[in-house]
């Protein structure tokens, strides 16, 4: 299928798992006041940017865990949860791929403000201008001449091509090479500076 089609949607867990949810939350209009309620959908619901994955988080629920970035062909306008939030609905026909990983303590910024999940790493740190996104697969060839394919972010992972068993990696590089339309790069080996495989990670392909 051509990657232009695809799409990366992205779920809140509380353990390391493969399942997608069958209901969802909908918020239900009460005259001046709004509430909740769970309803049977025809797939589940997600956000389409792990920066929002935070809106699917409940006020008096506890942080997630971890985050299950599902590459989709196709998703549907849902009003989930009013204008102000950006969920969808994913029929579960439409996955093509589940990569789970564990995230960590939300990102406050420089002005104090809450900020959002973070993908959970040890040594290489998770975001910056020389960060990028692979599949352990891809970055076992850093020992080679073969340069790893990557991208700068979470949203763009539907541009690569997972094994199954595969793991997140997150590089560090000190040099990159843009492909023709800028949707991945190339990192070749000795540009590598850093390589960490998030451990607690792991893809489902379906």
């Amino acid at each position: 299928m051509d990657k232009d089609n695809l799409q990366m949607v992205f779920l809140g867990t509380h353990t390391f798992t493969f399942d997608l949810p069958a209901t969802a939350e909908m918020e239900i209009k009460e005259g001046w006041a709004n509430a909740w309620e769970t309803v049977d959908v025809p797939g589940f619901e997600a956000v389409c940017t792990f920066r929002n994955l935070d809106e699917l988080q409940s006020t008096d629920e506890p942080m997630f865990s971890y985050t299950q970035a599902v590459c989709v062909s196709k998703i549907q306008d849902w009003d989930f949860r009013g204008m102000d939030f950006s969920s969808v609905l994913v029929s579960h026909e439409a996955v093509r791929w589940v990569l789970c990983f564990p995230v960590g303590e939300r990102d406050w910024d420089s002005r104090g403000l809450d900020g959002h999940y973070v993908p959970q790493t040890q040594s290489v740190p998770p975001d910056g201008d020389d960060i990028f996104y692979t599949f352990a697969s891809a970055a076992s060839s850093a020992s080679s001449k073969t340069p790893i394919q990557a991208v700068p972010h979470l949203d763009d992972l539907k541009f690569l091509s997972p094994h199954p068993g595969d793991k997140l990696a997150v590089v560090r590089a000190s040099n990159w090479q843009w492909d023709d339309r800028r949707d991945t790069a190339y990192i070749l080996p000795q540009d590598v500076i850093e390589v960490e495989i998030v451990s607690e990670s792991e893809v489902r392909v379906l």
